[in-house]
């Protein structure tokens, strides 16, 4: 498969293989440094999606505008925030509405929930 999932924070999380860099590296006409064997599951993660959508509109639309006060998550082990937005952009209507796709790790199920 050739595309890159969605829920690809996941899998990085727990596998500790970065999916982008081996995808660009198989794009050069590179070969793979890794086989399934040398790759295993440690550990648990969650995703969140956060998203500026319109609850007056029942979630289904933007709440477009100016974003005005945004603060991600920094330095906090066991937290990855992949954002393509920061304090100031503007949320358009012509975009999906989502800010971030917040991922929590840790080494049992119980971790990555605390965190």
């Amino acid at each position: 498969n050739t595309r890159l999932q969605v829920e690809h924070p996941i899998t990085e999380c727990i596998t500790g293989v970065d999916l982008v860099h081996q995808m660009i590296r198989s794009a050069y006409g590179h070969p793979l440094k890794l086989t399934q064997d040398d790759i295993g599951i440690r550990g648990w993660a969650f995703e969140s999606r956060v998203y500026a959508e319109d609850p007056f509109k029942n979630f289904g639309m933007p709440s477009i505008g100016r974003l005005h006060k945004y603060e991600e998550p920094k330095g906090i082990a066991g937290v990855r925030c992949d954002s393509g937005i920061e304090e100031g952009s503007e949320i358009s209507m012509y975009y999906d509405p989502m800010i971030c796709k917040l991922t929590c790790y840790g080494a049992t199920r119980d971790d990555a929930i605390a965190t």
